[in-house]
């Protein structure tokens, strides 16, 4: 999903320690991974978000294993054109996909025909978490959710929401909010997310990615109704969470790191060790936390359970709307 683009990095102080990445105790050099550079797909343009933070993991990496990590920007049709780039790349640790979670828990379900499949990919390490928040300007009427679910319901199909197109994660987690409310909306979708027509009144709500919205918040453009994460959020601690209305809602995004079917397990092993150092370092939780962003970091299994999680949520999300793209 490709918001809206996030300040440029900054050269870090920090160097990370290197990581013993030898494949097996009496390996040759040549043996060991890596031995050469890492090339990271991003299927986003330069300057958004995932972009941005591809190359804060690829600089860190970088530092660590001793290698360049060269960054090589793939966008379009919805990520698939990067997906597919790297799925076609040998299965050794040198061609890496850093991606949104669309990528492997809406477009399989969304788009009737694809030229890779979630399988192609193993899931490395996910490095975190996007909250989104059901936002309205400050002039809009709607105090609170319960303002909004009251108003829909009593206008079906009248209020408007903004997201950035069908089958990306604000389209679908208002739908799934609307599923749970009982509610009938108007989809408006925009090439940049809406945050300007939202905040100008022109669309009745969104639910936006935080860092969309988060510096509006602060300034008092937008008002932020609930959020979809499953507890309160440090950068928003007063604002419920959908979850306390409707138990169980979920509909963060994440960024993560994937290797291909195929790829050697002490390889994911260094990948998924070279990865969580960063997730856990004060850097990077300081680096997040001004953008309302959440770390996460964990291991390969624990990736594994959140995808299997959010494809059968996602996947009867678009079954009850009916959601589908060539």
């Amino acid at each position: 999903m490709a918001f809206a683009s996030l300040r440029p990095l900054k050269d870090s102080a920090v160097v990370l320690a290197l990581l013993a990445a030898g494949i097996g105790g009496g390996a040759q050099a040549q043996d060991r991974y890596p031995s050469k550079p890492i090339r990271l797909i991003v299927p986003f343009p330069a300057g958004t978000a995932p972009d941005v933070m591809a190359r804060y993991w690829g600089d860190r990496v970088s530092k660590q294993l001793q290698q360049p990590v060269v960054v090589e920007n793939k966008a379009g049709a919805s990520t698939i054109v990067g997906t597919q780039a790297a799925v076609a790349a040998p299965a050794d640790g040198y061609t890496l996909l850093y991606t949104a979670s669309g990528t492997v828990t809406i477009n399989p379900f969304v788009y009737k025909k694809m030229p890779y499949q979630a399988a192609d990919l193993v899931p490395v390490t996910r490095m975190l978490s996007i909250p989104l928040v059901v936002s309205v300007s400050s002039q809009s009427p709607y105090r609170t959710a319960a303002d909004l679910i009251q108003d829909a319901k009593a206008r079906p199909g009248a209020v408007s929401y903004a997201s950035y197109g069908v089958g990306t994660v604000p389209h679908m987690s208002m739908a799934y909010f609307a599923n749970s409310a009982g509610l009938k909306l108007n989809h408006v979708p925009y090439r940049d997310g809406g945050v300007t027509d939202l905040i100008g009144g022109r669309v009745d709500t969104a639910f936006s990615p935080i860092a969309d919205v988060l510096q509006h918040i602060k300034s008092g453009k937008i008002r932020p109704l609930a959020v979809s994460s499953p507890g309160r959020l440090e950068s928003l601690p007063q604002v419920p969470t959908v979850a306390e209305a409707f138990p169980g809602f979920e509909g963060d995004s994440w960024h993560g790191v994937f290797a291909l079917k195929g790829t050697p397990q002490a390889v994911i092993d260094v990948l998924a060790g070279a990865s969580r150092q960063i997730a856990e370092s004060a850097e990077y939780r300081r680096y997040l936390g001004e953008l309302g962003l959440v770390p996460v970091g964990g291991s390969s299994a624990d990736f594994v359970r959140v995808i299997e999680a959010e494809s059968k949520r996602w996947a009867r999300v678009v079954k009850d709307n009916d959601i589908t793209l060539e």
